[in-house]
């Protein structure tokens, strides 16, 4: 036992957080306010941090001496009515002892009250019942917290997950409950400090407690950094965020703690390859451009029938152009299922050997050229040495792939034949049309700058993100290019595209195609009149931009006049 002595100079009060409840937004600027809310020094009398949450302490000004407002009011002895004999002095403990009351622990370093000729203590609570000696005043809720006397098990309101141990909550409201080690943790930090370098960020994640429905919806519903789940379902739990940079993850997620973020960070490896020589690296830069376009679009002798290929499980048979009544199909059936593009009249195509006996598996004959895999597109949300995946081209998965969705448009595998490029490990997917659709960079009239693919909102960027082309607001969530420089964006289906001869391997036309299907018309700078999107054929003639053929390209086209130019590459 550690005897408790009184200091033997005069003591000034100090007030941490004088704007208790009504904290304000921190930023990087209010040096003061981060200095208070990073205070952590140990208490003089029971060896305990003085924090943030204390709110109150006392400070020596002639010795570095400090004590908790609570520690400081406790009285160095006592009588007390269970012990009536002997005074009983204020002790911090060496050893674990029972409560003389209430037959509690009193645990090694606690203070206690104790009497050494009859070697026995009481706990604070029965000493002086005293059970707002560890009160604090947490800027999460208006009033002060207390904590339970006991361990107890319960679900934590600020993380969400179930915990045995000390709780505080409120005794006036008696909400919320939270979990000794949720209450005291730090209010700013670095989320590779607390994930061993896993994932990383620039700048220092801000602790807020909960996010609203409504923010998260102005915020195009952003994901967790570390384990990629949505907050929708927990708008009251707390969040770390930083809002220069729209970087957010889950509480627990920011200190591996949860099961989702434990596995996201077993899940980041390095990847070794002896040989990745057959693998296409994407996004496509100039340089690669030429043999990808010339690997897809080179005329080759057509393979009958396909007795295995990776991503269908049955024989595919050719059906050659001259034998293709893809009329007698309704519109959904006629889909290719690697790039969702419909597949027309005068197209060589497979289809499975099972058609019209309940496997209707369609592909053009380019998209059976796919590689089985690919590499470059990195992923948004993990550190510098796990940017690159190598992405496999996996077959239809059936209902599985209802749970997934494409990292770059953000929309759903909703068919039961779709296909991806993905990682099933990491969950990470891709359309097969998406993974083809993006140049790394591109050129556009509306920036004299390279715009670069970005796959997830841009460092310090605070405010909302507006497409230079359309000027419809952009959700940074889906990818998009970027122009560091003159800070501007572009939707990638505003972007001028990869440079096609066969506009209908890109899944990524599909997105053009929807926005217009709406209404079937497109009102061009480029032209005076409206003009209808269409699939061109012989009678169309030629492009009036390039002068190029336009026979099963998709193109724009005037009903008043003869003008005619291609869809995507000849619009900007």
């Amino acid at each position: 036992m550690v005897v408790i002595q009184q200091h033997e100079h005069s003591l000034t009060f100090i007030d941490l957080n004088p704007k208790y409840p009504h904290d304000e937004q921190v930023y990087d600027d209010e040096k003061d306010l981060i200095s208070h809310q990073a205070f952590q020094r140990p208490c003089d009398r029971c060896d305990q941090k003085i924090t943030f949450f204390h709110r109150y302490y006392y400070k020596c000004n002639q010795c570095d001496y400090l004590l908790h407002k609570s520690c400081s009011e406790l009285p160095i002895t006592l009588e007390h009515a269970s012990h009536p004999t002997h005074t009983i002095s204020l002790f911090r403990n060496e050893s674990p002892h029972n409560c003389h009351v209430c037959k509690c622990n009193i645990l090694k370093k606690q203070l206690c009250y104790n009497c050494s000729p009859c070697m026995l203590s009481i706990c604070l609570n029965c000493g002086k019942n005293e059970a707002h000696h560890n009160t604090i005043y947490h800027p999460s809720h208006r009033h002060p917290l207390v904590p339970t006397n006991r361990e107890i098990l319960a679900m934590c309101d600020a993380c969400g997950n179930e915990h045995k141990g000390v709780y505080y909550h409120c005794i006036i409201c008696f909400l919320p409950f939270i979990h000794r080690d949720c209450v005291f943790s730090s209010k700013r930090l670095l989320i590779q400090d607390r994930t061993c370098d896993k994932f990383f960020h620039t700048h220092p994640l801000v602790l807020t407690f909960g996010f609203s429905k409504i923010d998260q919806q102005a915020k195009f519903y952003p994901r967790c950094r570390v384990c990629n789940k949505s907050f929708s379902d927990k708008e009251n739990l707390w969040v770390y965020k930083c809002e220069k940079c729209r970087y957010y993850a889950h509480f627990g997620c920011a200190y591996l703690r949860s099961e989702t973020s434990k596995s996201a960070a077993k899940r980041i490896t390095p990847e070794r390859y002896k040989d990745d020589h057959g693998v296409l690296h994407l996004p496509l830069s100039d340089q690669n451009l030429e043999k990808v376009k010339d690997f897809f679009f080179k005329e080759r002798n057509y393979e009958s029938s396909i007795t295995h290929h990776n991503i269908h499980e049955h024989p595919l048979i050719l059906v050659e152009a001259q034998c293709n009544d893809i009329t007698t199909m309704n519109e959904d059936d006629a889909l290719c299922d690697a790039c969702v593009i419909p597949i027309q009249m005068k197209m060589t195509f497979y289809k499975c050997k099972f058609n019209g006996q309940g496997c209707n598996f369609l592909l053009h004959e380019w998209c059976t050229r796919l590689p089985p895999e690919i590499k470059g597109h990195r992923h948004p949300y993990r550190h510098e040495y796990h940017q690159e995946h190598t992405l496999l081209l996996l077959p239809k998965a059936g209902h599985e792939f209802l749970r997934f969705y494409c990292r770059m448009c953000l929309s759903g595998f909703t068919a039961d034949n779709n296909i991806s490029f993905g990682c099933r490990p990491c969950e990470f997917h891709l359309h097969a049309g998406c993974a083809f659709l993006l140049p790394e960079t591109i050129r556009h009239r509306y920036d004299k700058h390279p715009l670069s693919l970005a796959y997830s909102p841009i460092e310090n960027h605070e405010g909302d993100y507006f497409c230079e082309v359309c000027e419809e607001e952009l959700n940074p969530n889906a990818w998009f290019y970027h122009c560091h420089e003159c800070v501007q964006s572009i939707h990638t289906t505003c972007a001028p595209l990869v440079p096609q001869s066969k506009a209908y391997l890109y899944g990524g036309l599909k997105v053009l195609r929807r926005q217009i299907k709406k209404r079937r018309i497109y009102k061009p700078e480029c032209h005076p009149h409206p003009l209808s999107f269409l699939l061109g054929s012989r009678s169309d003639g030629e492009c009036t931009k390039c002068g190029k053929d336009i026979y099963h390209e998709y193109i724009l086209k005037c009903s008043g006049c003869k003008f005619v130019i291609h869809a995507e590459r000849c619009l900007t």
